[in-house]
This record gives structure tokens, sequence and C-alpha cells, in this order.
């Protein structure tokens, strides 16, 4: 329960003088865990997602590989992460979250040292899925979010939009400084500077500064003698109850937020993975190329707290389809951008739209199924949306092989979004 919404202590029987008479708001902590929680996601999967576009060419020189077999090997985390989610979601909806994230980070230490000494494409694929798969995305994914969720009642679309700027952040600073530690060291020793910034900062970060949230009430109110099971369950607060598969499997709200954030997340990871690439094939230099990612993320990254805010105070519908038309816009942009100030529009259009994405499904996830089964049922949703989520990496990567540009790619992005804000109808929720 949000500390913020009870009132101050009273404090003992002793004599108080007259500015000692109006009690102390007590220190909400679950604001510590927001700042760590922006840090955790900044350096684990932000550090990452933001900067693998950068390793792609080297990689594939050095592997003598097609960028479509890169494309899969990146995509292979995610297939794990979906794969596994709903196993880590019903984790952290029964065990200490922090306890669990301390064991991922360590994971995610190991595996960018095999990163760094892998000699082919196989081992790639291994690593990427055994430890990145397993562990990365989770650590700075949902296991955050979920801590949020139990720490917050009020306030919470902002508190997760808070959180979820950690990645934007890591958009913003790590591409210049990953593109000039590649061209310095080479991408095997960068691979080894993320672990040591993984096991140096982010394990003690997270031992140090987050901790559950205290004890929710499963149920706000007393059964009566005649009072069944399910005759409480139904009249238990959405925010009060756990759900069970079945009932959150037939909800329009669930398929709904599947296919939305499910598009989203295939573009993103498409654009994300390849812009860097399409960029440098018009013609533009890397250095500037790598401007523009940081741009896309600077404005993803201002525009996190404005979707949080908007989503806790008017329907939640308005705050999608803000954010899909923004990212069709930029998409649209990028199809028919050749000039480099066209490029900068299309990224900032694009990344403001983007922004929203992480804290609105967190958000939606938590307004329409409670805090009690949060974890579970983002799990749940991530391995449904996971033919699309992955889907969009390989699939740029196979179109540029074939075609030798990204137009193609675009144009079905562009397809996806109108399917996605059709999806918004499927969404029957309050504020």
């Amino acid at each position: 329960m949000d500390p913020l919404a009870r009132g101050g202590q009273t404090g003992n029987d002793t004599l108080m003088t007259a500015d000692q008479t109006q009690p102390a708001r007590p220190f909400h902590y679950g604001w510590v865990i927001v700042i760590s929680s922006y840090f955790v996601g900044l350096l684990t999967s932000g550090l990452l997602a933001y900067t693998r576009g950068l390793f792609l060419v080297p990689m594939a020189r050095e592997m003598d590989s097609s960028r479509l077999e890169l494309s899969l090997a990146f995509t292979i985390s995610g297939v794990v992460g979906a794969a596994t989610a709903p196993l880590a979601g019903y984790l952290f909806d029964r065990y200490p979250v922090p306890r669990l994230m301390m064991l991922m980070a360590v994971w995610t230490t190991l595996g960018y040292g095999a990163l760094a000494a892998i000699d082919g494409r196989l081992g790639l694929f291994l690593v990427m899925g055994l430890f990145f798969g397993l562990a990365t995305v989770h650590l700075g994914g949902v296991a955050p979010a979920k801590l949020v969720v139990d720490w917050f009642d009020t306030r919470r679309g902002l508190a997760l939009s808070l959180i979820a700027m950690g990645a934007s952040t890591a958009g913003v600073v790590t591409p210049p400084m990953a593109a000039a530690l590649i061209e310095w060291l080479g991408w095997r020793w960068t691979f080894v500077i993320y672990g040591a910034i993984t096991l140096g900062v982010v394990l003690p970060l997270i031992a140090a500064t987050l901790r559950p949230a205290p004890v929710r009430r499963t149920s706000p109110v007393r059964p009566s003698d005649t009072e069944d099971a399910a005759g409480l369950t139904a009249a238990m607060p959405v925010a009060e109850r756990r759900w069970r598969r079945r009932e959150y499997l037939t909800s329009t709200n669930f398929w709904g937020i599947v296919v939305i954030f499910g598009v989203m997340g295939c573009v993103f990871s498409g654009v994300t993975l390849h812009l860097f690439a399409h960029m440098t094939d018009i013609g533009v230099d890397p250095l500037q190329a790598s401007l523009v990612l940081s741009l896309m993320a600077a404005m993803a990254l201002l525009s996190k707290p404005i979707f949080g805010m908007l989503v806790d105070r008017v329907d939640p519908r308005i705050s999608v389809v803000v954010s899909l038309l923004a990212q069709l816009a930029g998409i649209g942009l990028l199809l028919t951008a050749a000039a480099y100030p066209a490029l900068v529009l299309a990224g900032l259009a694009f990344g403001f739209g983007y922004g929203g994405m992480v804290p609105l499904r967190n958000a939606l996830t938590a307004i329409g199924f409670g805090a009690l089964s949060f974890a579970e049922i983002t799990g749940a949703a991530r391995t449904a949306m996971a033919p699309l989520t992955m889907g969009g990496m390989p699939l740029a990567g196979w179109i540029h092989d074939v075609y030798g540009n990204y137009s193609a790619a675009f144009m079905t992005f562009m397809i996806l979004f109108g399917a996605a804000l059709v999806a918004v109808l499927l969404l029957r929720l309050g504020r």
C-alpha cells in the first residue's frame, strides 16, 4: 500500500510544542525503489537494447555472417525471455524480487564474459539464449515493474514511467560511448566492460537499496458465514484479487494488450537493431547515425513521464492512441527520408511514441488486473506477444538481405501499427 495515502505518524505521548503539532508525513521508500530501478534498467536491458545494433556490422564481418543470422541471434534472447516469462512472473509474485534480481545480475555478468569469448554463430546463439534470455530481459523489465506496482497504489503510472526512463537514458548516453569503445577496443572487450558494470555497479545497487513492499491485504472485506469463496472473489476490487489463468486468458483486456504492445515491441526491436545500419547504408556518417539514435532515445526519455501522468488522469486508451500515432508517423518518415534532417525528425517522432511503450503496458496491466497477479499476467502476455515481438529483427534483416534495403520492412511496420490501432477497441479500462 502506498504510504503517501496514509497520513503521518502520531508519535509517542510526549508534550509537543506549537510547531510540532502537525504530524510529519512519513517518507515513502517506494521512491527509493523507483530511483534504483531507473539505474538498473539503464545499466542492464537498456544498455544492451540500445547498443546491440552497433555490434551488428563488426560481429557479422568477423564471423562471416549475414545480418539475418546476427538478427536471429539477438532475437534468441527475446524468444527465451518470452518462453520463460510466465515462470518468471510466477516467481516474482511469490518470492522476494530483490533476491531474484541479484541472481539475475550475476548470471548476466557471466553472459557478457561468455559473449566476449565466442568464436562462431552457434556460440552466439547459445549465449544469447542461455544467459540473456533467462536473466537480462527479466532483470531490467518485469522485476522492477513488479516492485513498483507493489509499492504504489496511487501515482502508479508516473512511478512506472520513471523507472522506464532508465532504458531511454541508456539510449541517449550509450550509443556514442559504445561506438567509441568498439572502435578503440573492439566488440569483445566492450562486452567485457559491460560485464564489469553489471557486477561492480548493478549487483551492489540491488543489494543495498531494493526491498519487497509491505505485505498487501488479500481482501478488503470479511466474508460472513454465508459467503462462499467464489462470492468473495467476485466482490473483491481488481487491485485486491489474484486472477486465475482461465480468467485472464479469456479477457479482452489481456488480448488487447498483447496485440498493441506486441506490435510496438516488434517495430521497436526491428528499428533499434537495424536503424544504424540503414542510415550508414544510405551514406550517413556513423557518428551522425549514432547521434540520431541518441536523439530518438532522448525524446523517448522525455515522453515517458508525459505518458505516465496522462494514463493516471484520463482514459488510458487515449495515451495508447497517441503513442501509436507518433510511432506510425516516425516510420512513415523513415520510409521516405533521405536527407539527414528528415532522419532526425523521424527519430524524434518515433522516439516520442515508443517512449510510452513500457510504462503504458505496465500501467494498463495494473489497471486491468491489479497488483497481486501483475507479474504472472505480464509474463503470460509476453509469451503471447512473442510471435510479434520476436519477428521484427529477423524480418528486417531478411528483407535487407533480399532487397538490399529496408523499405519493405518499414511498410510492413506501418501496416502493423494500423492493426494495433484497431486492437485499442478491445480495451475496457477505467482510470
